[in-house]
C-alpha cells in the first residue's frame, strides 16, 4: 500500500478508508494456514484450496488481492508464492505474526475496534463500550476461553522477534535475579536469561496464566499474583515488556512505586515498548496507541519526557532509552 504523499487525495482516502479488507483477509488467510501450506514453494489456487478446505473461487480472489499489495506473489496467473511479509505468517518461523493475525480480528478486538465512533464522543475504550468492562476482564471470562487462548498465543508468537531484539541490544550478562512482571508464559524471560549465564528468574503474572507456562528450565521460578497489590522482592532487574502501555498514569504508578519499594537499590527497571516520537513523522508508536485507545482503559504509548515525569513521581529516574533492531525501545529507571 502506498504511503502518505504518494497518492492523489481520492485514492489516499479510499486507500484508508478500504484498510479494513486488507486486516479481515490477512487474517483469513493466517487462520486457515495459507501461508503454512505455501512454504515449500508456489502452487496453483486450485491446489492450495484443496490442501487448506477452502473454496477455490474466495481464496483466488483474496490471494489475487493480497498479491497486488505486495504481500504474496503471482508468478503466473492463478500461481500465489510467499514474500518476505506473508512469512511472517506461517505459525511455524521465528518472529512470527500468525497468532497476532488471528488476534486483531477476533472476537476479542474486532468488537471494540467497531466502537471507535463512541470511543471518540466519549474517551471510554471501544471495550467498555462492546463489553461493558475492560477487555483483560472480559477475555477471562469462562465463555470466552477460545479468545483468552488466542490472546496467550498471540503475545508469545510477537514476542519471539521482540524478545531476541531486546536481548541482543542490551548487555544482560551483569544481573544476578531477574523478575519479569507480567511474563506470560515466560518466552521473555528464558530469552534474556540465554544472556545472563548467572542469574536465576522469576516469571510473575496472574495465577492463571504462569500456571500455563511449560519448559521454563531450572533457573526460573514461577510466581502468580496482582502487580498492583505487590511483586516479587529482591530483584536486581525488573522487565516489563508491552505492560505498561496497558494502563493509564495512576495504575502504572502504582505498579512502578511497587517495584520501587522492593528492588535492590543498584536495580534497573526495564520497560520495553515502543516510545511515541515528539515529531509528526508516521511512526508505529502513533498506530499502537490508538489501539490502547480502542482496547484499554486510559493506556496509551508516551513520549520521552511522559516516561520522565511518571518515574519522578514513583521515587525514579529516567537513565536513558536504548534502541533495538525492532520498533520496539528499552526505557531503563533507577531509584531517584
Amino acid at each position: 500500500m502506498a504511503g502518505p504523499g504518494e497518492l492523489p487525495p481520492q485514492e489516499q482516502v479510499m486507500q484508508g478508508l478500504f484498510g479494513f479488507m486488507v486486516t479481515k483477509c490477512l487474517s483469513a488467510v493466517a487462520k486457515h494456514k495459507i501461508p503454512d501450506t505455501l512454504k515449500d514453494g508456489p502452487l496453483y489456487y486450485t491446489e492450495l484450496a484443496e490442501k487448506t478446505g477452502t473454496n477455490q473461487r474466495a481464496l483466488h480472489r483474496i490471494m489475487r488481492m493480497l498479491s497486488g499489495i505486495g504481500m504474496f506473489t503471482e508468478p503466473e496467473p492463478g500461481k500465489y508464492a510467499l514474500t518476505p511479509a506473508s512469512e511472517l505468517l506461517r505459525s511455524d518461523v521465528p518472529g512470527s505474526l500468525h497468532g497476532m493475525a488471528v488476534m486483531v480480528s477476533s472476537e476479542s478486538h474486532w468488537q471494540p475496534w467497531g466502537r471507535m465512533e463512541e470511543v471518540l464522543k466519549t474517551g471510554n475504550s471501544g471495550a467498555m463500550h462492546a463489553f461493558e468492562t475492560d477487555m483483560f476482564t472480559w477475555v477471562q471470562r469462562d465463555e470466552n476461553k477460545e479468545q483468552w487462548q488466542i490472546f496467550n498465543e498471540a503475545m508469545t508468537s510477537f514476542s519471539s522477534g521482540i524478545s531476541h531484539a531486546i536481548a541482543d541490544a542490551l548487555d544482560f550478562s551483569g544481573y544476578k535475579h531477574i523478575v519479569d512482571i507480567g511474563g506470560g508464559h515466560g518466552y521473555f524471560l528464558k530469552t534474556i536469561l540465554e544472556k545472563a549465564p548467572n542469574a536465576k528468574g522469576t516469571l510473575f503474572d496472574m495465577p492463571q496464566v504462569v500456571e500455563g507456562a511449560n519448559d521454563l528450565g531450572e533457573r526460573i521460578q514461577r510466581e502468580g499474583g496482582d502487580f498492583f497489590k505487590a511483586v516479587p522482592v529482591g530483584g536486581d532487574c525488573y522487565t516489563l515488556k508491552h505492560i505498561i502501555h496497558d494502563w493509564g498514569d495512576e495504575q502504572s504508578l502504582t505498579l512502578l512505586k511497587n517495584i520501587a519499594s522492593v528492588m535492590q537499590p543498584d536495580a534497573k527497571i526495564l520497560i520495553a515498548e515502543i516510545v511515541m516520537p515528539e515529531t509528526p513523522e508516521p511512526h508505529p508508536a502513533k498506530f499502537m496507541d490508538v489501539n490502547m485507545l480502542a482496547m484499554t482503559e486510559g493506556g496509551c504509548e508516551r513520549t520521552e519526557q511522559e516516561y520522565a515525569d511518571l518515574f519522578a513521581k514513583a521515587g525514579l529516574k529516567l537513565n536513558g532509552i536504548h534502541p533495538t533492531p525492532s520498533p520496539v525501545s528499552v526505557v531503563e529507571a533507577v531509584k531517584a
